[in-house]
């Protein structure tokens, strides 16, 4: 299982996800995964490549029923968790 999964799992209880794909390409990690949180389900797809001075540069895509979210940046490792937590709440929020 994909490390974005395990972060999903256990960050959000209640919270089921499914990985449908996952892999390394060269060093970006990709994974998509099919999330099922209060009855509703949403797909999410999750790149992470490490850079310099634990600098990592990342994309999320977030598709549910009502709404897409996507987000990207380049941050440290804690300020990519919080704002994944962050995204992922609004959207289990707006279901």
């Amino acid at each position: 299982m994909g490390e974005f999964a395990e972060m999903l799992r256990r960050e959000f209880s209640g919270l089921e996800a499914r990985e449908i794909y996952s892999t390394k390409l060269g060093d970006r990690s990709v994974e998509i995964l099919e999330v099922d949180a209060k009855g509703s389900r949403f797909l999410v797809m999750f790149q992470d490549e490490p850079k310099k001075r634990d600098l990592h540069r990342w994309s999320l895509i977030i598709t549910s029923a009502n709404n897409t979210r996507t987000i990207q940046g380049m941050d440290k490792l804690d300020t990519l968790k919080m704002r994944i937590k962050e995204n992922v709440r609004a959207i289990i929020e707006g279901l």
